[in-house]
């Protein structure tokens, strides 16, 4: 890491889609809220924010989910119609919204896996989306950090204060932490941020005795 932080105006190129998502239970295509936060040139210029009716057959909300995120059915049966969709609709504004730019989330590996089981059980294609994970980027760029848990990391670098999961404050906190690792580090450019990723190692067969 250099010391020399980047000013704001020196943040042109760092643009990404945060996302975030809470699920009704276990099951990864239990969606039932998104967040979804743009950055452009280092700064967030939109959030949105949406429950999600999870598709059929994984419906059920979960004691432990509830405990976690405070979501419940009665929840969506109460939303505002413009602030609950189903997951066809969902996915085809976060196609619109992030324009192509890569998708970014706190241990992104679960986003990916959101997406990808949601559209398989809606029987509907899926873009792969370029997935760019904060939590390795915090784990390269802070070695000593005593957490990498999203809450956590935000406490001890004193950002912006959110409600943990909450879909929508979670995505921009996300996205924040991005922006103050870019800023800290002197890096602007999402190539040379993230780590490279690890060789495969590779595979080797084992003889049959």
């Amino acid at each position: 890491m250099t010391d020399t932080a980047l000013p704001s105006a020196a943040l042109a190129g760092l643009d990404f889609v945060a996302i975030d998502f809470e699920t009704a239970n276990p099951k990864r295509a239990s969606v039932c809220q998104i967040g979804i936060a743009m950055v452009r040139s280092g700064v967030v210029t939109k959030q949105a924010t949406s429950y999600v009716l999870p598709p059929p057959g994984h419906e059920h909300f979960a004691d432990r989910n509830i405990a976690i995120h405070g979501i419940t059915r009665r929840t969506l049966n109460n939303a505002a119609p413009d602030k609950i969709t189903d997951w066809p609709n969902t996915l085809e504004r976060i196609i619109k919204f992030s324009k192509g730019l890569p998708l970014v989330g706190h241990n992104v590996s679960v986003e990916r896996s959101i997406i990808v089981q949601a559209s398989e059980a809606h029987g509907i294609e899926y873009p792969e989306f370029e997935y760019l994970c904060s939590q390795k980027l915090a784990k390269h760029h802070l070695p000593d950090a005593p957490s990498y848990r999203l809450n956590n990391l935000v406490e001890a670098l004193e950002l912006a204060t959110f409600t943990h999961h909450d879909a929508g404050e979670d995505a921009v906190a996300c996205a924040n932490l991005v922006i103050h690792l870019a800023t800290t580090s002197g890096i602007a450019d999402l190539t040379e941020l993230w780590p490279a990723p690890k060789p495969a190692r590779p595979f080797y067969r084992r003889s049959a005795a």
